[in-house]
């Protein structure tokens, strides 16, 4: 005959590793490895350093709502997979106040058929434009002043 002290200490023991297995498996985090095509933009400064951590917004074809929303990742890349064809938008958006906002083109097996930037060469000239404009005007200011206080 069993010792009911030794069936009444097995039957607790196995409760227990019951429920503390399916207190375990409530709090796991699982994953899924999947395998597709994604979209990676890699990110960088005209001096090659990166933006490290900075908030962006992934926006799907005719969306105003972020379809995906993060941080730049520690090597200063975006990465998301489309689920549909159409432009997609990826805004990115530094503390300091730059930013990025490119346009990816998605085709209906869900491949990059084409990737544009917000800021192509002729933003970047006017840009340059307005800096001399500035520049020359600050000049011309001072010359002026310069002038009267000599006058006077």
């Amino acid at each position: 005959m069993t010792n009911p002290f030794i069936a009444a200490t097995l039957l607790m023991a196995m409760t227990l590793l019951t429920m503390a297995g399916q207190h375990a498996h409530a709090h796991a985090l699982l994953y899924d490895v999947v395998t597709g095509e994604a979209v990676t933009l890699q990110l960088h400064f005209p001096d090659d350093d990166r933006p490290l951590f900075e908030p962006y917004q992934v926006f799907a074809p005719d969306s105003e709502r972020p379809f995906q929303v993060g941080r730049v990742n520690a090597i200063g890349e975006v990465t998301f997979r489309p689920d549909r064809a159409g432009t997609w938008r990826i805004e990115v958006t530094t503390a300091d106040g730059h930013g990025a906002q490119a346009r990816v083109v998605v085709d209906e097996v869900l491949a990059v058929t084409r990737a544009t930037s917000h800021q192509g060469w002729w933003t970047r000239t006017l840009a340059g434009l307005g800096w001399l404009l500035g520049i020359f005007g600050m000049l011309a200011l001072w010359r002026l002043r310069r002038a009267r206080t000599d006058a006077g």
